[in-house]
Formats: structure tokens, C-alpha cells, sequence
């Protein structure tokens, strides 16, 4: 990978919060502001980024009752 060096100021608290997410999920802090920027980065449109998440949900009957979360997507949908 061509890289280069790009140099920001942050405020202290931007900062130790950079520190304490790239720690959790364990990364360097660029490796973390680098997967940040290319998720800001992306053109496609968020249905084109979630497209293969499509029907993903399962709410099919399990042992006779409907799943629990099917009446509240029923009940919140604004397509009815």
C-alpha cells in the first residue's frame, strides 16, 4: 500500500476517545481513523451497501408462535 502522512489537530477529548475505540477494538488509531474514512468515503448509497442484507431478517413460526420482533416491524411499518 502507497501511503502518505496526513497531520490533524484534535481537541484532548476527541483524542482519548480515538485512543479508547481503536484500543477496544483493538487497532492502531490509524488503522481505526483509516476504516472510518473509507466508510465516509464510499459513493454507493446505503441500499446499495446493505443490498446483499436484503430479507436477511427471519420471521418464520419457530415451535408454533410467530417471531416476537415480526408484530412490532408489522406494527411500526409505514408502508401498511
Amino acid at each position: 500500500m502507497n501511503t502518505s502522512t496526513l497531520t490533524i489537530r484534535l481537541p484532548k477529548e476527541q483524542r482519548e476517545a480515538l485512543r479508547r475505540w481503536a484500543k477496544a477494538l483493538k487497532k492502531t488509531e490509524s488503522e481505526y481513523i483509516r476504516e472510518l474514512l473509507t466508510r465516509d468515503l464510499d459513493n454507493r448509497t446505503l441500499r446499495e451497501r446493505m443490498g446483499d442484507l436484503a430479507g436477511s431478517l427471519d420471521s418464520s413460526q419457530a415451535i408454533g408462535k410467530p417471531h416476537p420482533l415480526k408484530a412490532l416491524i408489522r406494527k411500526r411499518n409505514w408502508r401498511k
